[in-house]
């Protein structure tokens, strides 16, 4: 009998924390390995267990498996999750492409510069109104069923859930507008193995205050560093050629002229 997935990943939400929402959706048990300093990450990669050299990583089924997508979309096939033919996947894939594309942004969120914060709040708080929320009440309201797609819990369900859950933590009036949508978030809430998920000392992850993040910065500076300075490089880049290419069209000769400082060794 196979063991438990393992998930090896950050002690944060992050990419795994829809995938910790699905295996656990899905009454499956799960192990974490969590990656708690850079030295960590470091041993995975030299382990060579890492395909594309990044997590997260679930260790399911003898296969190491990367990327977010094949990782939910093999745990929803396997527990049933996926609709019952190709037309109801293709849905349920819209629909999950849409939560994740809103998620993406909250996943970001409390990592961003102080001064960044408010403008990115206020655009999560308007996709959600005026966009991701009411296409998917539209959605329900069309059909008058209870699940998204073919009247049956799925993967789409457990995203938009989770989703649901984690705008309301930023905004814990937001749902007021959309009651079809509050009707299947007390739906999903109330399953057995969703409402175990949801209780005080599960393995779902709280939301990352500025605490965590501070201390996840210290663990992994690093890498941030490595990541910071990369940015700095592709911005003196891009600001080089700009500056290259308005110059060269007024006087061609000035390229020689003109050295990117960033290619110097």
């Amino acid at each position: 009998m196979a063991g438990k997935p393992i998930l090896h990943y950050f002690n944060s939400r992050g990419r795994m924390e829809s995938i910790r929402w699905l295996l656990a959706a899905a009454g499956v048990e799960f192990e974490e390995k969590c990656i708690k300093t850079q030295k960590d990450l470091e041993k995975l990669k030299n382990d060579g267990v890492l395909m594309f050299q990044q997590v997260p990583m679930v260790e399911m089924d003898g296969m190491k498996l990367v990327q977010t997508r094949a990782i939910l979309n093999y745990i929803a096939s396997k527990y049933d999750l996926y609709g019952k033919d190709m037309k109801e996947r293709v849905l349920i894939d819209m629909y999950a492409e849409g939560t994740a594309d809103m998620n993406e942004m909250i996943v970001r969120y409390p990592f961003l510069p102080s001064g960044e914060k408010e403008t990115s709040l206020a655009q999560i708080k308007e996709k959600a109104r005026n966009c991701y929320f009411p296409a998917f009440e539209k959605v329900l309201k069309s059909h008058g069923q209870d699940y998204l797609v073919g009247n049956r819990l799925s993967r789409a369900d457990i995203h938009l859930v989770e989703l649901v859950y984690h705008v309301e933590e930023l905004d814990s009036c937001i749902m007021i507008s959309f009651p079809l949508l509050q009707a299947l978030r007390t739906r999903i809430s109330n399953l057995p193995t969703v409402k175990k998920f949801l209780q005080p000392g599960s393995q779902r992850k709280p939301f990352e205050d500025e605490k965590y993040v501070e201390e996840l910065k210290k663990s992994f500076c690093t890498a941030a560093q490595k990541l910071y300075c990369r940015e700095l490089t592709m911005r003196s880049l891009r600001e080089w050629t700009q500056a290259r290419d308005k110059l060269v069209s007024a006087d061609p000769p000035s390229r020689n002229r003109y050295r990117c400082p960033v290619l110097i060794r």
